[in-house]
């Protein structure tokens, strides 16, 4: 029933122009019933001089990673493995002495030599500020010599996309999910430092991206669109036609995109505005 309700649930939101990257030809979603695998990067503190000291896999839980196929979620947290305050490689001095990437990821090679979208929606994201939390696409050569990285960060209540384009003919691994960098945290911290918990694609109604406001002019247009966030800079604009078919993208760094529309044909197109703080949608018409 969970999956008959979703695809009906998809269907409406490309209609209303909600979530339309989710219909991106090779994609991959959060899937908490995949198999997962962990890896370890650890670093020295930016205070010295922030180098890489080793990599290493880890076992999933070890990541701190709980990983519920029943809820279909994962929970992502900050490292508290290796917390030891009698070993100064990790702990000097009652403070964090290293970095810890904790990567949580599925690796599925059948997507080797094809564009790829990874996405997903968060639930939560109550993690204290000294993390980061980036959802990835990492690409590696046969020796892992080589490595392609896109990533994007995890909001709060939204969904997000990480797109994979830069295919060669020497990519032989594909590894996509997410990974938790920050200092290495005391076990008695754990509750106060928060955690991530990312799943499916969350199902977004129009009121839920008011606060982020995207105007677009002139609509109806001839030749240009502008389009305008009030309180957010565009990272990226996705443009759809009425059937779901990417047409053109668009990066940026600033308020305003100008998207040229005379080569486009008559009739309705749909815009995917991405910014830092989440996405909306909006309708575009080509006179």
């Amino acid at each position: 029933m969970k999956s008959n309700m979703r695809h009906v649930y998809l269907a409406v939101i490309l209609l209303i122009g909600t979530s339309i990257s989710s219909v991106a030809q090779n994609t991959v979603e959060v899937d908490a019933s995949a198999e997962y695998f962990g890896y370890a990067n650890v670093f020295e503190l930016p205070a010295n001089g922030g180098g890489y000291v080793f990599g290493e896999a880890w076992g999933v839980p070890d990541i701190k990673t709980v990983v519920d196929p029943g809820a279909g979620t994962l929970t992502l947290q900050p490292n508290f493995n290796v917390w030891d305050p009698n070993d100064e490689f990790w702990v000097l001095n009652g403070e964090a002495n290293k970095v810890f990437e904790g990567n949580t990821y599925v690796e599925d090679n059948s997507l080797v030599g094809s564009a790829l979208t990874f996405v997903g929606g968060v639930e939560s994201n109550t993690i204290s500020a000294d993390y980061e939390v980036l959802a990835f696409i990492k690409v590696f050569n046969a020796d892992f010599s080589v490595l392609k990285e896109e990533t994007t960060p995890v909001v709060a209540g939204q969904n997000f996309a990480v797109e994979y384009t830069n295919v060669e003919g020497a990519d032989t691994v594909v590894q996509y999910g997410f990974k938790v960098t920050g200092p290495v945290a005391d076990p008695a911290n754990e509750g106060s430092l928060g955690s991530v918990v990312v799943g499916e694609e969350l199902v977004l109604s129009i009121g839920d991206n008011q606060a982020l406001k995207v105007s677009v002019y002139p609509n109806p247009s001839k030749s240009v669109w502008n389009i305008n966030t009030a309180n957010a800079q565009i990272t990226k604009v996705a443009i759809y036609d009425i059937a779901g078919k990417l047409i053109e993208q668009q990066f940026g760094s600033s308020n305003t995109i100008q998207i040229n529309s005379a080569a486009y044909q008559t009739g309705i197109y749909m815009a995917n505005v991405e910014t830092e703080t989440g996405t909306k949608a909006v309708r575009l018409i080509k006179q």
